[in-house]
């Protein structure tokens, strides 16, 4: 069964379809930066601040907890901003993936599948295969 299958009528969104494309050209690699307007009306002030730092970090780079934490001028908000990134909306357009501990470590996602997923999407970003990836393991 497909979308097509389905007796559905689904209305022309322009957002909706740029975040599609979006999406689909940063999968493929045409895209490192996107330009969706993101307003965030969910989530603190304080989480904002993190959310909108996390925007900064480029495409295939990480930072970890301590430089969002200095970023926003917070230098002892560790745990917060790992909170803040736990509490992500939208994933991949904020790339929470991106933060990762000081150590290197994969961590601030709950539970193996997260950390997978957040060690996936930078793989991908870094330009490594999938089968890079499971030989790592």
């Amino acid at each position: 069964m497909t979308i097509d299958d389905l007796d559905v009528t689904i209305d022309h969104d322009p957002l909706i379809e740029q975040i599609h494309n979006e999406l689909d050209h940063y999968f493929h690699h045409t895209l490192h930066t996107f330009s969706i307007p993101i307003k965030f009306t969910y989530g603190t002030p304080f989480q904002h601040e993190v959310w909108q730092a996390m925007q900064k970090i480029p495409f295939g780079k990480t930072l970890c907890y301590q430089d969002i934490a200095n970023e926003i001028h917070r230098p002892k908000a560790l745990r917060a901003v790992g909170q803040a990134c736990k509490r992500n909306p939208i994933g991949i357009m904020v790339p929470c993936h991106r933060v990762i501990g000081k150590d290197g470590s994969m961590t601030g996602y709950s539970g193996k599948a997260y950390v997978d997923l957040k060690r996936q999407l930078l793989d991908h970003e870094m330009g490594l295969s999938r089968e890079s990836f499971i030989k790592k393991i």
